[in-house]
């Protein structure tokens, strides 16, 4: 499986709060608030989790992420 480049590792740094802030950063678009659509793709051989994810409202916030299964 190659990755595109526009996809970056995530960083559990990024996430900061209570758990209603965290669910807030992952769930809601940066632009307009609204819940974000996620896609899921995943590689067991290597154990990567490649995440999309869109704004169906406002078609912002596209996010790309590569989740860790280790």
């Amino acid at each position: 499986m190659s990755f595109d480049p526009d996809f970056k590792f995530e960083k559990f740094e990024s996430y900061y709060g209570d758990i209603t802030q965290v669910k807030k950063i992952i769930d809601d678009c940066r632009h307009c608030g609204a819940k974000m659509v996620f896609t899921h793709l995943s590689d067991y051989k290597n154990l990567l989790v490649q995440e999309t994810a869109r704004c169906p409202q406002c078609g912002h916030g596209k996010r790309k992420l590569i989740h860790i299964l280790n």
